[in-house]
């Protein structure tokens, strides 16, 4: 009789084991699609969702596009300094030069 009992006190406690991580997983299961849910309700919906976002696409387009200008812009003019300060430092160069050579002519 004492193993009738121990088995059947092993079968409840297997099951009880069973349920409790079936419930564990049918939580994680609920609250992963609620969250899967909830990210493509506010992706697609929200305020700064993708049906409000395609409305502003030329904009922001648009702006991407001055902001490159821009960008174009300022690289050229950073060339152009660049190069004018290559001269004026090759100028500086020479003066000293000349101005320590010419110093005991004087």
């Amino acid at each position: 009789m004492a193993t009738l009992e121990d088995d059947e006190a092993s079968r409840k406690r297997v099951q009880e084991a069973v349920w409790t991580w079936t419930g564990r997983i049918v939580v994680l299961a609920v609250v992963f699609i609620f969250g899967v849910y909830t990210g493509w309700v506010e992706w697609g919906a929200g305020d700064e969702g993708a049906v409000n976002l395609r409305t502003r696409l030329p904009e922001v387009e648009g702006q991407l596009g001055e902001q490159k200008k821009r960008v174009i812009d300022c690289e050229g003019k950073l060339t152009v300094v660049q190069g004018r300060l290559d001269e004026i430092q090759k100028a500086m160069q020479r003066a000293t030069a000349g101005a320590g050579g010419g110093g005991a002519a004087q």
